[in-house]
């Protein structure tokens, strides 16, 4: 991947910078969801994986927070990132959102908060994204090897085929799955910006797949 990013300095730019803005994102989401967090669970009582009434999801949140800064590191930095320690970092990530969602699963079973499916979602889809980035980092071996280009492949298509729904479905009001948060309408003809972030994270996947 160093090589292909290093030889498209202006796309390099352009990614990374789009990280940075789905990053600054969803941290303004949650410092500005913080008090009304802090409101709701004074209250009514604190109803567990964010405020019911708000649609705040910490934990989803903290994913794409977590997952922005190591694809940043990895378009800013890609002949100084240590493999070995990536792969350790990407697997952690992946068994930790593993647990979340299947807490979520069993929540949603239980129906034990509103929304519990589309939150199951949101996390699940970071997970696949971890792991897609485990799987690729997996095929890195000591002596520079990369991984097969036919799997990488398919996995961009996914992801891009992911990001054309998001904005097919923005585009016709119909129901946000992927959503854990509450998306207002557009103005005009563009996009909320409370799903850019996923919108940055599919096509910085992408990228990062076919490079």
């Amino acid at each position: 991947m160093a090589g292909f990013v290093l030889e498209h300095a202006g796309v390099r730019a352009l990614v990374g910078l789009a990280f940075a803005v789905a990053a600054l994102v969803v941290l303004a989401r949650v410092m500005f969801a913080a008090p009304m967090l802090a409101a709701g669970a004074a209250a009514g009582g604190a109803t567990g994986c964010g405020d019911a009434a708000h649609g705040g999801d910490q934990e989803s949140d903290a994913a794409h927070l977590l997952m922005c800064a190591v694809m940043l590191v990895m378009v800013l930095f890609p002949t100084r990132v240590h493999t070995h320690a990536l792969h350790g970092v990407l697997l952690a990530m992946t068994l930790v959102f593993a647990l979340l969602l299947g807490d979520r699963l069993v929540r949603w079973y239980r129906d034990a908060y509103p929304r519990a499916g589309q939150r199951a979602a949101a996390i699940g889809y970071h997970l696949v994204a971890a792991a897609v980035m485990l799987f690729t980092m997996s095929g890195h071996s000591g002596g520079g090897h990369s991984a097969e280009p036919g799997p990488a492949a398919v996995f961009a298509a996914l992801f891009l085929v992911d990001a054309v729904v998001v904005l097919v479905s923005m585009r016709s009001g119909r129901a946000r799955w992927w959503a854990a948060h509450p998306v207002g309408p557009a103005a005009g003809r563009g996009v909320p910006v409370a799903v850019l972030p996923h919108l940055i994270m599919d096509l910085g996947m992408v990228y990062m797949l076919l490079g």
